[in-house]
């Protein structure tokens, strides 16, 4: 069995990182996507942190300073990391690209409205392999099924991910949920913006796709996080 964790730890986690490193090593994951990871002061106990529980190779691209968001891609066996055809402006990294135990994955970070449509089109144009996974806070999704207001710009985007058969591993799972991995603090309303998409044959591999909302309640990050487990 293989256990993919994905989550948004806000802001590079600060003083939370005890708090971020807990909840990681409480799932146990084999294969760790974060976004929002900061360079700078932020970096070395994360890495530290990530390494003590037996990450053996950690990936985390470079940033013009070290208040800029970024990915971080770690795991307990190798895997590879080559370079995304980004479609934006702004010189940050919203998306990688890995080979790791077979599968193609994408770990993923969106920004917000209309800064997403060249990266739903980069993705919408990508050759997709056959064990292949986007995964990461899309900042995206349905409204009123992942959402409690009209509020997605893309969501067309977002749904022809699904028309060319990418597979939205926690909603074929759980068809008449609503579970939200981001709340507004202003106005108390909830999003689903942290998504798991697999192609047809890798999802099914899956044989959980969950949401821990404990840390997100508790204060460590605004984000829940989202674990896949595959056989």
């Amino acid at each position: 069995m293989t256990k993919i964790l994905s989550w948004n730890i806000l802001h590079g986690g600060g003083r939370r990182m005890d708090g971020i490193l807990a909840a990681i090593a409480d799932h146990k994951p084999d294969i760790l996507t974060l976004q929002e990871v900061r360079r700078g002061q932020h970096e070395e106990p994360l890495l530290r942190g990530l390494q003590a529980q037996g990450f053996s190779q950690i990936h985390l691209p470079e940033t013009k300073d070290a208040r800029e968001n970024t990915i971080l891609l770690a795991a307990r066996s190798p895997f590879t990391v080559r370079p995304f055809p980004e479609a934006d402006a702004d010189g940050q990294t919203h998306i990688l690209c890995a080979e790791i135990d077979g599968i193609t994955l994408y770990p993923l970070h969106f920004p917000q409205k209309r800064a997403q449509v060249p990266l739903f089109h980069a993705l919408l144009d990508l050759p997709v392999a056959e064990q292949a996974l986007l995964i990461g806070d899309l900042n995206c999704g349905i409204p009123f099924e992942d959402s409690e207001t009209k509020s997605f710009v893309n969501t067309h985007l977002f749904q022809q991910l699904l028309v060319q058969n990418w597979v939205d591993a926690w909603r074929s799972r759980h068809p008449e949920a609503r579970e939200f991995t981001w709340v507004s603090a202003k106005r108390q309303n909830g999003f689903r913006y942290d998504h798991a998409l697999a192609t047809p044959s890798l999802d099914k591999r899956i044989t959980a796709a969950e949401y821990d909302h404990e840390p997100r309640l508790g204060g460590v990050s605004d984000h829940s996080i989202l674990t896949l487990t595959l056989s």
